[in-house]
């Protein structure tokens, strides 16, 4: 059996995407990389250059990378990378659509609501999300 596995990104125009890459990029190694390894600096500030480029390497992974993973286990919502939340097909009761904005919402079995980030290809999330709900249902 194969499996199948779709992402998608968070909506961002591509000249955004480039732009928000490149500046997170640069300030990790102008500012952040010189800070962590240049030798006459003290602690704190090597550390907190430290903390700068993890968050900068956090924000491309967050720019780049998918924020919703469709699986065939369930669905994997990486809002705030590296948290993330795994949600069994079983477990969702309905996918709605939020008028005027095209965001989803899922309701789960228990009643809790979880708005989906907003992604590209919202159309085919819907779709795919519905297909593997429906498949529990039959």
């Amino acid at each position: 059996m194969t499996s199948s596995l779709s992402r998608y990104r968070l909506r961002m125009s591509p000249l955004r995407r480039a732009l928000t890459t490149l500046l997170l990029s640069l300030i990790a190694i102008l500012f952040f990389v010189p800070g962590v390894l240049a030798s006459p600096l003290g602690g704190w500030w090597r550390l907190m250059s430290a903390v700068g480029l993890v968050l900068s390497i956090v924000g491309l992974r967050i720019v780049l990378g998918p924020v919703i993973v469709v699986r065939d286990e369930g669905l994997r919502i990486q809002r705030n990378w590296p948290l993330r939340r795994d949600i069994p097909w079983y477990r969702i009761f309905q996918v709605d659509v939020i008028p005027g904005f095209w965001n989803l919402e899922i309701e789960l079995n228990s009643g809790e609501r979880i708005a989906l980030p907003c992604v590209d290809e919202v159309d085919r999330l819907y779709e795919e999300l519905e297909r593997h709900r429906s498949e529990i249902d039959a």
